[in-house]
């Protein structure tokens, strides 16, 4: 479990570049999807299904990108193997 948090860590630690850079374009692509989704569902009985599974793939893909940007600092401290346990990171 050690080795699994110092991987995590490792991992969150360096994410925080995304949530400067990548995060709010991820987060519009995803809600343009949702969009597109909701237009395909008015188009016609044709695109009904492609609609639906455009609508609930980028919303899991929003919610998962919310969650984790609302968690980050809390997964962070988790998992956290150094001695000073404190890590101060503002995304707001």
């Amino acid at each position: 479990m050690f080795h699994l948090k110092k991987v995590i860590f490792s991992v969150l630690f360096h994410f925080y570049q995304f949530f400067k850079l990548s995060y709010p374009l991820l987060l519009m692509i995803s809600f343009l999807g949702v969009t597109i989704g909701f237009i395909l569902l008015l188009s016609g009985a044709n695109h009904f299904q492609q609609g639906i599974n455009a609508i609930t793939s980028f919303s899991i893909i929003c919610i998962y990108l919310i969650l984790l940007k609302h968690f980050y600092s809390q997964l962070l401290n988790w998992s956290d193997t150094r001695s000073s346990k404190e890590i101060v990171i503002s995304l707001k």
